[in-house]
């Protein structure tokens, strides 16, 4: 089970850094098919449906120019020893960093619990990453009402 999770979570870092690039690309929400339509907006030069290899290869500069630039801010702000890497000590720094920040999201108003009206209130926010969550509890600091 365990193992299971190990490789959700990276598959959905993976997904979430850009290998799919959806996210970002379509502002978050909307889903796949908003996603798509988003991308063919913005990709889809030629305006016959769909993305030619010109245009998946614009597509993809744009997402790894996204990723580089997110990985450079990630740099600046977590790597105290600015050795251009970040070390598991790092790492963990901008993991919880996240955490609170996702946390904070999700607490409306602010008291450190998570209610489940405020909960609700966020599915839309969650996408479809977080759908077939499993195994219940939270990460981050607080709790769940």
């Amino acid at each position: 089970m365990l193992t299971k999770m190990k490789l959700a979570l990276g598959m959905s870092a993976l997904l979430a850094a850009g290998a799919g690039g959806l996210a970002l690309a379509n502002g978050g929400g909307g889903g796949w098919e908003g996603g798509k339509q988003k991308m063919l907006e913005k990709y889809d030069t030629n305006k016959d449906g769909q993305l030619d290899a010109n245009e998946k290869a614009v597509m993809k500069a744009d997402f790894k120019a996204k990723r580089q630039a997110k990985k450079a801010e990630m740099l600046a702000k977590f790597d105290t020893n600015k050795d251009g890497q970040l070390d598991e000590t790092e790492r963990a720094a901008m993991r919880q960093a996240k955490q609170a920040e996702r946390f904070a999201k999700l607490d409306a108003n602010g008291d450190g619990v998570i209610s489940r009206d405020e909960f609700a209130a966020a599915r839309p926010m969650r996408g479809h990453h977080h759908r077939h969550h499993r195994g219940g509890g939270f990460g981050g600091s607080g709790e769940v009402k």
